[in-house]
């Protein structure tokens, strides 16, 4: 059966706007592409035979009827126009911070990998639930969306650039924290989100950054000779740059999260967290704007540029809102 075309929704319109208004060549491209994707996904422009109901996300689908395209074709789908609009806005950000960082080859392949093991990972502690309380409910339970990625993604992003605190309900919170802040707090006040399916994209951030996840992820490429975004130097970053084209690109970052039908939530503006991003001190090792006496360095630049082959080739800000009450560090 063809899927049904929705006209242009409100979320839909929000987020072209949102979208024009910041400039679609602020954007890197695989970033842009996966936003344009699930949009077109969403409106039925693409033609499949799926919809929402018939993939959404669940350890009965995927273990007992073996359906598991749908580790897949759920993360994709949405059950509403702000549920889109939510979840690409705060996609939107963050995907242009890690995309700069890691190059668009390799974050590709990773989003790749972490939509599938967000689902794996979901299904895992749905099933361990259901065990654990002796409620099949559990085994039941059907999600749809892609903030599970999202909070993955946002694991990456406050380990790598968070410094400072947060506030969340007048309380300051060390920035590396904040993913699991707010991860209760959307929780406390929207009951109907997905509770485990935040938490599966944490777990699996989580064993990027502090877990054998990126070792693994990374043998096939330095199989190849290549050098994995993190850790490229200005000499080594062939894989990274191949075809990314996202030099230049800025970061910005607000929190909005959700995974069931029409559950997100946004408390932060994402323009204002532009204006905040660019308006940050920028650090000695960051690129560099243009300036007349680049032709005739001073004795620093010149001893900074000799250093340089030996450090990290881009550190990007990740400038983000709270839930609540968000301040800048």
């Amino acid at each position: 059966m063809a899927r049904q075309r929705r006209g242009i929704e409100m979320g839909v319109l929000l987020l072209l706007w949102k979208l024009l208004d910041t400039g679609l060549t602020t954007f890197p491209p695989v970033t842009i592409l996966v936003v344009a994707g699930q949009v077109c996904l969403y409106m039925g422009l693409i033609p499949v035979s799926w919809d929402a109901v018939t993939v959404c996300l669940s350890a009965q689908a995927v273990l007992k009827w073996r359906e598991y395209e749908r580790l897949v074709l759920s993360a994709f789908e949405h059950g509403d126009d702000l549920h889109l609009y939510y979840n690409m806005l705060s996609f939107l950000s963050k995907g242009r911070t890690l995309e700069r960082h890691f190059g668009s080859p390799y974050f590709a392949y990773l989003l790749s990998v972490f939509t599938v093991l967000t689902s794996a990972t979901y299904v895992g502690l749905e099933v361990l639930l259901s065990e654990l309380l002796h409620d099949k409910q559990h085994y039941k339970t059907c999600a749809i969306g892609f903030s599970g990625v999202i909070f993955a993604l946002k694991v990456l992003t406050t380990s790598y650039w968070e410094s400072g605190h947060r506030r969340y309900f007048g309380i300051r919170v060390p920035g590396k924290y904040a993913v699991w802040v707010e991860l209760i707090a959307i929780q406390l006040m929207v009951p109907n989100t997905s509770f485990v399916g935040h938490l599966a994209g944490i777990l699996v951030g989580v064993a990027y950054t502090q877990g054998p996840l990126k070792f693994i992820m990374d043998l096939p490429i330095y199989a190849l000779g290549f050098v994995s975004g993190p850790q490229a130097t200005a000499q080594t970053r062939s894989f990274n740059d191949w075809g990314s084209g996202v030099s230049g690109y800025g970061a910005a970052q607000p929190s909005t999260y959700g995974w069931r039908v029409g559950s997100d939530i946004n408390d932060a503006d994402y323009d204002e967290a532009i204006r905040r991003s660019y308006e940050t001190l920028q650090n000695e090792d960051a690129p560099r704007p243009f300036n007349p006496d680049f032709m005739q360095p001073d004795q620093d630049e010149i001893r900074r540029r000799r250093l340089k082959p030996f450090q990290c080739f881009v550190i990007v800000f990740d400038i983000s809102s709270g839930v609540h009450y968000a301040d800048p560090y």
